[in-house]
C-alpha cells in the first residue's frame, strides 16, 4: 500500500506578517516640557540665528536720605546657533515594491520619523551639556558621583546623586519649574529601589505622564532615554532648550523614470 508523503507534494513555505524594525531608544526630551518648539525660521532667509539677552542688574541698593543714587549701566550679549541638517535616503526598484512582502515604503517612512527624532534628541541632550563655549551652549552645573570607595560603581540614588544635583540650583529649585528627570535605562532600577521614587503605576490617571517617564522623584518627572550616556543624567528645567525647525521632518519620493 503506498502513503503519500510530504516529499510527494509541494510543501509552500509559511511566512508570518512582516515585524517592524525595531529601534532601542526613542524620543524622550523631544516631546518633554525641557524643549519648547519653534517654528519661526519657517521661510526666512539665512542659515544662523543670534539669540540676544539682557544682562541681569545688580541687587537693589540701600538709599539714604538725600544722597542720590549710583547709577548702573544696562548690557547685553548674544550666542548664535547654525541651521543643522539631517538625512536618509533609500532607493526601492518597481519589482522590489510589486513582490516583496511588506510595504518597504511605508516601512522606510515609519523608521525615518523615528530616527528623526532620536536625532534631534542626541542633539537637545548634547546641548544641554555644552558648556559656554560650544555652539549657543549655556552654563549648565555638573556634579561627580562617587561610590564608597575607589573599586565601587557609583549608584544613582537620593542621597548620593539626586540631593547633591539639586542643591547645586540653590533657592532656583521649584519641583513646578522643572522638566524632569532624565536617565539612562541602565540606572533604571537603581532609581526604581529608591524609596524617594513613585512608580508611575501609582500615579493615577489625573496626573499626566509624558512619553518614556516611568515615575516621579522629588516632584519631578523621571524620563527615560538611552540618548543619554550611561552612568550620567539630567535634571532640566522647562523650556531650558530650544528646537527651532528650518522646516519640519518631510518625506520626498522621486521616480527615475528611465528605470
Amino acid at each position: 500500500m503506498a502513503d503519500t508523503t510530504a516529499a510527494d507534494l509541494i510543501v509552500p513555505e509559511v511566512w508570518a506578517d512582516m515585524s517592524q524594525a525595531r529601534f532601542i531608544g526613542a524620543a524622550r526630551v523631544l516631546n518633554s516640557a525641557a524643549v519648547m518648539t519653534d517654528d519661526r525660521l519657517t521661510g526666512q532667509p539665512g542659515d544662523t540665528i543670534n539669540f540676544p539677552k539682557w544682562g541681569a542688574l545688580g541687587e537693589l541698593d540701600d538709599l539714604t536720605e538725600a544722597v542720590p543714587m549710583t547709577t548702573e549701566a544696562m548690557s547685553q550679549s548674544s550666542s548664535s546657533a547654525t541651521i543643522r541638517e539631517a538625512g536618509k535616503a533609500v532607493e526601492i526598484t518597481d519589482k522590489a515594491l510589486l513582490t516583496a512582502l511588506g510595504d518597504p515604503r511605508d516601512e522606510a517612512q515609519r523608521q525615518f520619523g523615528i530616527l528623526a527624532a532620536r536625532k534631534v534628541d542626541a542633539a537637545l541632550i548634547a546641548q544641554a551639556q555644552a558648556d559656554e563655549t560650544a555652539q549657543g551652549g549655556g552654563t549648565p552645573y555638573t556634579i561627580t558621583i562617587n561610590g564608597p570607595d575607589a573599586s565601587t560603581v557609583a549608584k544613582l540614588g537620593w542621597s548620593n546623586a539626586i540631593v547633591p544635583a539639586l542643591a547645586t540650583f540653590g533657592d532656583e529649585f521649584d519641583p513646578a519649574e522643572f522638566a524632569g528627570l532624565f536617565i539612562n535605562s541602565a540606572q533604571m532600577a537603581e532609581v526604581f529601589a529608591d524609596e524617594q521614587f513613585i512608580n508611575a503605576a501609582s500615579l493615577g490617571t489625573a496626573t499626566p505622564v509624558t512619553t518614556g517617564q516611568v515615575g516621579v522623584i522629588a516632584g519631578m518627572p523621571v524620563i527615560v532615554t538611552d540618548r543619554i550616556a550611561a552612568g550620567t543624567f539630567l535634571i532640566m528645567k522647562r523650556n531650558a532648550l530650544g528646537a527651532l525647525y528650518k522646516r519640519r521632518p518631510i518625506v520626498e519620493t522621486d521616480r527615475d523614470i528611465l528605470k
